[in-house]
């Protein structure tokens, strides 16, 4: 009988590290526009599918060239409803983060990943995207992820997967950072939006959803480091 136990993967790693100086030292660099792109669409289909759990009507999704996007839909506006479809945004990126992270660290499903990427912006293009940048961005994306998931070799494959978790993983914190911890920025956000429905400070939306965020991500990075595996016998 032999046992061996999974050893720290470098390349992983340095993704990792990769990922995280891009997005503190190169934020405002344009060869990562794209992906902030990528993630702005996370957080407005978030609200689109919340939308649609709830019963709801999605009219529209946009993105612009300022990093600005907009969901737009029908739906019944009790308290549940409302909480569920505005919370969905940053939680919605948190939440693609947190599974983009288990997919490619524990179980190593690059080209599945961008496979996944490919059909699912393909389909918010299908269905909700109207205005022509909008198009051209999700267009261009999806090609993209269908290439990567076609003709990058595995272990490549697997490490662009894995810098597209780690990075939109960074970008929904910063999200939530950047918007909802500024009194002056707040007040045009979900936070905003949830403050007029239901009289509960923005603030407290502020921390709720950091500290989900927060946690979700954490909850990744803890479930996806429980990998390791017993070899089989020899």
């Amino acid at each position: 009988m032999q046992t061996a136990k999974e050893t720290v993967d470098l390349k992983k790693v340095g993704v990792v590290i990769l990922a995280v100086a891009v997005g503190v030292i190169g934020w405002n660099s344009p060869v990562i526009y794209p992906l902030k792109l990528l993630v702005v669409l996370f957080h407005e289909a978030g609200h689109a599918i919340a939308a649609k759990l709830v019963g709801g009507e999605v009219l529209s999704l946009t993105v612009n060239s300022l990093e600005g996007g907009l969901c737009t839909f029908r739906y019944q506006p009790t308290f549940f409803n409302t909480v569920v479809t505005a919370s969905a945004g940053y939680l919605g990126s948190a939440i693609f983060g947190a599974l983009l992270l288990v997919a490619t660290l524990r179980y190593r499903a690059g080209k599945w990943v961008l496979a996944i990427l490919c059909a699912g912006l393909s389909l918010v293009l299908i269905l909700w995207v109207r205005d022509p940048f909008a198009v051209g961005v999700t267009l261009a994306l999806a090609v993209v992820m269908g290439l990567g998931a076609r003709f990058l070799p595995v272990d490549i494959s697997q490490l662009f997967a894995l810098f597209i978790a780690a990075f939109t993983s960074l970008y929904a914190l910063f999200d939530l950072r950047d918007d909802l911890w500024s009194a002056e920025r707040r007040a045009g956000t979900d936070a905003a939006i949830l403050e007029k429905a239901t009289h509960v400070p923005s603030i407290v939306w502020a921390v709720l959803w950091t500290l989900l965020g927060v946690g979700m991500l954490a909850g990744a990075l803890w479930f996806s480091s429980r990998s390791a595996r017993t070899a089989p016998p020899s």
